[in-house]
């Protein structure tokens, strides 16, 4: 079948829903990935999806795709996504099928697909199964595969809160923007002992507040705004699907997802010191930094929950995170995303430690730092665009530390490390869309390294600057634009 290969990136699936994807692709997808699993003798697979409004009908095309090759089907509903991977090890199969557009708007939609426990599709994997739905070559089964429905909404709760051990309550406030999470999120932390404020939990595929986004800075100023005005102890935002979030402390305070992994890592090397902990190129410096400081080894890594969850495992990690908010726990769980254990984790450790969330912030070092700043470019021009501006960008800081895909072997940018601080700039492997970062220890270098990402973006007319995509384009504004 002919479909958009641009759909098919190196983790994900993922497209635009009447244009890249309807019933019937996404029934010929199904069949592609019950042939990928036929192949290695998996019979089994769970499914579940998100709240987008093409969630239901995506998820009967899918299964009746699977079933079509004798997969047997198991149907978990409209769930988060580390409660499909949680329904592997409880029903214990490799195959697992998450339907979600993550935080895209709300007219994507796409598929993780399991190839293992914890673990989805590469970009071996994923091109696999492309090829297949390119030449509709199926396994044939003797026999259609059965569907059977369960809920493990329950046992989901108790596996994580078996995990977790607040020795204090706090008031959290939570938001989901509409997402999925408003569904379960709630309900687990007023399990775990916490009292809740929620805030647009009331599910909705159209996002009529925004995409759930935990990177959007417009999303976490107003849930600080929230919990500064219910006097809160911490707030906890998701994205769609509940595999990430983002936080903001007591005061208000956004703390970027990389400032998490270092709190993360610091509260695993105190337990297991000497430990290796993998991070993303999009991270501060502030990760490398507090993994030194406090005796790991610190593995930078290409972007992608696919593939710092490869790296994890190939490295016996304790644990790994991204700048997105996707965190990897090795130690006392399965290892891969979870959104809800992630911001319990944040937690129990302040509980611990009897500190606040800005008490333990100001221990770190303070970089002034931008969000994730999202800019439209095709799929089409945005790898030729970040290779011509990597020679350029390399040619301006001939002194700087640079981490490429000569460091890190299929790496989608280029980062430049300097004495006080970084810029980076890639494409995204799951959206067309260019992906930049910067930081400084001072506000003259800051804005000085802001004027030169913004030249240097505005150099490409094949950029697009107004587009469903963009994400915090506010924080490229200089005093003379």
């Amino acid at each position: 079948m002919k479909i958009n290969p641009y759909i098919f990136r190196n983790y994900d699936i993922r497209g635009i829903v009447g244009k890249d994807l309807d019933a019937k692709k996404v029934e010929v997808i199904g069949k592609s990935y019950g042939t990928f699993l036929r192949r290695r003798k998996i019979r089994q697979a769970v499914i579940g999806r998100d709240c987008r409004l093409s969630g239901e009908e995506f998820q009967n095309a899918f299964t009746k795709g699977l079933i079509a090759t004798g997969v047997d089907v198991i149907d978990l509903g409209m769930i988060m996504t580390q409660m499909m991977y949680y329904g592997q090890y409880y029903f214990q199969t490799n195959g697992g099928v998450m339907i979600t557009g993550s935080h895209n708007p709300y007219n994507f939609n796409g598929f993780k697909l399991g190839i293992g426990f914890s673990l989805t599709t590469g970009p071996e994997e994923v091109e696999e199964i492309k090829k297949t739905t390119e030449t509709e070559i199926y396994f044939k089964s003797d026999k259609v595969g059965n569907i059977v429905k369960k809920n493990i909404t329950k046992n989901y709760y108790t596996d994580v809160l078996k995990r977790i051990n607040l020795k204090k309550g706090f008031k959290v406030v939570i938001d989901s923007r509409h997402g999925t999470t408003g569904i379960y999120a709630p309900e687990i932390f007023k399990q775990a002992g916490c009292e809740v404020i929620g805030k647009n939990l009331v599910i909705d595929g159209n996002f009529p507040d925004g995409t759930p986004d935990p990177t959007d800075e417009k999303f976490m100023k107003q849930l600080g705004k929230v919990v500064l005005e219910e006097k809160a102890d911490l707030g906890i935002a998701f994205d769609g699907d509940g595999d990430r979030i983002g936080v903001v402390d007591e005061k208000g305070q956004i703390l970027w997802n990389d400032v998490l992994v270092a709190i993360f890592a610091k509260e695993i090397l105190e337990r297991f010191p000497k430990s290796k902990i993998i991070y993303n190129t999009l991270c501060s410096q502030i990760v490398k930094k507090v993994i030194k400081q406090f005796g790991g080894v610190p593995i930078i890594w290409r972007t992608g929950h696919s593939f710092i969850k490869k790296k994890i495992a190939e490295e016996g990690a304790a644990f790994g995170g991204e700048l997105s908010g996707h965190f990897f726990f090795n130690d006392n769980a399965y290892g891969h995303d979870d959104g809800t254990y992630a911001a319990l984790r944040v937690l129990e450790y302040l509980s611990d430690k009897n500190l606040s969330l800005s008490q333990l912030r100001a221990s770190f070092p303070v970089y002034i730092s931008s969000p994730e700043i999202k800019i439209g470019c095709p799929d089409d021009k945005k790898k030729n665009i970040i290779n011509n501006l990597s020679k350029k960008f390399k040619a301006d800081f001939p002194q700087a530390k640079i981490t490429d895909n000569t460091i890190i072997p299929g790496d989608d940018g280029t980062r430049a490390d300097f004495n006080d601080g970084m810029i980076i700039f890639r494409y995204s492997q799951n959206g067309p869309y260019i992906t930049i970062k910067f930081e400084a220890k001072t506000k003259l270098k800051y804005e000085e390294r802001k004027k030169y990402v913004k030249k240097m973006l505005k150099s490409y007319p094949e950029m697009i600057w107004k587009d469903q995509l963009c994400v915090n384009l506010e924080a490229l504004k200089t005093r003379d634009t």
